[in-house]
């Protein structure tokens, strides 16, 4: 692996960039923080051309799927990745641009495990601004080495528990009598946010990657499993309630990542198993 680089990092202090930060430092790469409003062009260009950098790793975004603001998931997701781009080709013609869209982009209708090459059908304002960032990143492949990540679920310590998993670990590290949740029937990919790090630093140090990847464990568990296994780390029981405002209609059984293409291309890179992750995110919150 490539180390002695120098990599711009937006999103840097985020839950996924502080991983991905401390990944970065574990290569012998240094993280450079490239902090700035990715809607204001100028200031875009300002910021790059102030910093010295060999290769970019963008995770800044607008994240949350069901936020109401639903602007700015195309200014700052689709159209503020356009301006990194501009600026950075600009002050590095030819750099690897890691760019993290989202395994959202493959729609709600895809089953199974799912490949880089199924067909893509965003549903959602989120998704949608990914999928309008990849195909409008295509336009600086003739002056970036532009390589798009699509993320499937990840979690771990530090996540908002407005997200499902912190939310059910949080339960049960206050040893909550009853949860409401929606379908916990359906299977999912679930990651730990430290390995999507790990993946995202060796693509961007890497001699050679495809020009799109997934970031995926390859395996899937219900809502069911996870809370079978945090009840056996806890010792504590939990009554689940459907909550029917959480149900999702026409949800598929199971949806995950085929990570093929990612063991492939880094063949020395591991996911976390799901019980792993549960436990480090149940017990750091147990010791604050």
């Amino acid at each position: 692996m490539v180390v002695l680089m120098r990599v711009a990092l937006t999103g840097a202090t985020g839950f996924t960039g502080r991983s991905v930060s401390a990944a970065l430092e574990a290569a012998g790469a240094t993280p450079v923080v490239l902090r700035v409003d990715l809607r204001d062009q100028s200031a875009v260009e300002r910021a790059v051309d102030a910093l010295d950098f060999d290769r970019v790793i963008h995770l800044a975004g607008h994240a949350f799927v069901n936020a109401a603001d639903w602007q700015s998931f195309y200014a700052v997701n689709q159209l503020g990745t356009l301006n990194l781009l501009e600026a950075v080709a600009r002050k590095a013609p030819g750099a690897r641009c890691i760019l993290a869209s989202s395994a959202q982009v493959y729609g709600p209708k895809a089953e199974g495990l799912i490949a880089e090459g199924a067909p893509t059908n965003p549903t959602n304002h989120y998704a949608i601004s990914k999928r309008a960032m990849e195909q409008g990143a295509d336009l600086w492949r003739d002056r970036l080495d532009i390589v798009v990540t699509r993320p499937f679920n990840y979690t771990g310590v530090g996540q908002d528990t407005q997200y499902l998993i912190p939310k059910i670990v949080d339960h049960f590290r206050r040893r909550a009598d009853v949860i409401e949740l929606g379908n916990t029937w359906v299977r999912r990919d679930f990651g730990d946010v430290r390995s999507v790090a790990d993946a995202c630093v060796r693509l961007a140090l890497a001699a050679d990657v495809p020009p799109v990847v997934n970031v995926a464990t390859g395996a899937v568990s219900s809502i069911g499993d996870i809370l079978e296994q945090l009840t056996a780390i806890s010792g504590h029981h939990i009554k689940v309630k459907v909550n029917q405002a959480l149900v999702r209609k026409g949800d598929v059984e199971v949806l995950g990542g085929d990570a093929t293409l990612l063991r492939d291309t880094l063949p020395d890179w591991r996911p976390r198993a799901i019980s792993d992750i549960l436990r480090w995110m149940y017990e750091a919150g147990a010791s604050e």
